[in-house]
C-alpha cells in the first residue's frame, strides 16, 4: 500500500465531505480492544465527520470517523487498512 496514495485519498475524502458529496470506500475492519477483525467493509455512500481528539486517544492521527449514509450509522476506520477510495486501488 501507498501511504502517498492513502493521504491523497483522504484529503479528497475531506474536500468531498466538506461539500456535502458522498464517496465510497473499502477497508479491512479491526478492533484492537476485541483483538478482532470482521473482514473486508465496503462503504457505499460516505462522508468523513469529526474525528476523536488526541486528547482523547492516542490513534486520532490513524483512525478515521466516517458516517455511512446508507444505514445512518456512525463507524471508524483505520487509515492504514484502506483499501479503495470511489473505487480506486490504493496500493
Amino acid at each position: 500500500m501507498s501511504l502517498t496514495k492513502v493521504y491523497s485519498a483522504l484529503e479528497r475524502m475531506r474536500e468531498l465531505s466538506s461539500s456535502n458529496v458522498p464517496f465510497s470506500f473499502s477497508f479491512w475492519s479491526y478492533s484492537e480492544k476485541r483483538g478482532e477483525s470482521n473482514g473486508l467493509k465496503q462503504i457505499s455512500r460516505a462522508v468523513l465527520r469529526t474525528g476523536l481528539s488526541s486528547k482523547i486517544s492516542d490513534k486520532s492521527e490513524i483512525l478515521i470517523a466516517y458516517t455511512d449514509l446508507d444505514s445512518g450509522n456512525p463507524g471508524f476506520a483505520y487509515l492504514p487498512l484502506i483499501l479503495t477510495f470511489n473505487n480506486c486501488d490504493l496500493k
